[in-house]
């Protein structure tokens, strides 16, 4: 895997304990909506020693048409996550090039509907915002779950993405106040929210992002409510969490 140097430019914070990270994208450097790349660390640079020196999966939150390359990560202990927290402006890492094939095929026409967990409204944003960038006419559904709505990264800007028709759902499964949002549900995402948000969705195809649990238990809900095998995309790469059932399949 070739790797190229970035620049940091940037942190924001999107969600609570949640940063982006944006840096230069590479001359040359090409990927879809929808991928995931390696961010290395050298070692050096690490302020305590990490048990995968440095290297992690990250998807990444900027749609191709965007000038910087944009990660998101929450808070952690590992070495890696605290090095990120520590570094500044100027700062340089590597990223790899661009791996997964959870990407919108063009020309297919179907509905989208985007089911994330957590910080898998990373690649999410990066899909959203692609198509902005290319008018694209068809229907997006964005289904997100989080345990409050503070822990949901971009959710401000997400909620002003302004598509032909686009349905934004989020549902937060620690929260007791009754919802009053627009699109604000409670509990997990279910069979029957989405059927509820989603007319089209027996046409649909639909993108699992998340951590390899959420991945898992949303592969098992589509496969239930009768969406074909070959219409659920999820990238089959290990998370901080480990791979899960995509990924060990994979293999």
């Amino acid at each position: 895997m070739e790797f190229f140097p970035i620049t940091l430019q940037k942190v924001e914070t999107v969600a609570e304990r949640t940063h982006a990270f944006y840096f230069s994208k590479p001359e040359g450097y090409t990927f879809l909506a929808g991928q995931y790349a390696m961010l290395r660390i050298p070692v050096e640079r690490l302020v305590e020693p990490d048990i995968r020196s440095g290297m992690r999966p990250l998807s990444i939150a900027s749609a191709p048409s965007e000038t910087a390359l944009v990660f998101v990560m929450r808070e952690g202990v590992t070495g890696f996550k605290k090095t990120m927290w520590d570094l500044k402006v100027g700062d340089v890492i590597s990223v790899g090039s661009p791996l997964g094939h959870a990407t919108i095929p063009e020309g297919d026409m179907r509905p989208i509907a985007i089911l994330s967990g957590g910080v898998g409204m990373a690649p999410a944003r990066a899909m959203l915002l692609e198509a902005v960038a290319k008018h694209d006419p068809k229907k997006y559904a964005l289904f997100a779950s989080n345990r409050y709505l503070t822990d949901i990264p971009f959710h401000n800007e997400i909620s002003k993405i302004v598509l032909p028709d686009f349905t934004y759902v989020f549902t937060l499964s620690a929260e007791t106040e009754p919802a009053s949002l627009q699109g604000e549900e409670r509990g997990r995402i279910t069979a029957d929210m989405i059927e509820k948000h989603l007319p089209e969705w027996k046409e649909s195809l639909y993108y699992v992002i998340g951590a390899p649990a959420f991945a898992d238990a949303m592969k098992a809900l589509l496969l239930g409510i009768g969406i074909e095998e070959k219409d659920i995309h999820i990238d089959p790469f290990a998370g901080l969490t480990g791979p899960g059932v995509a990924a060990q399949a994979s293999k």
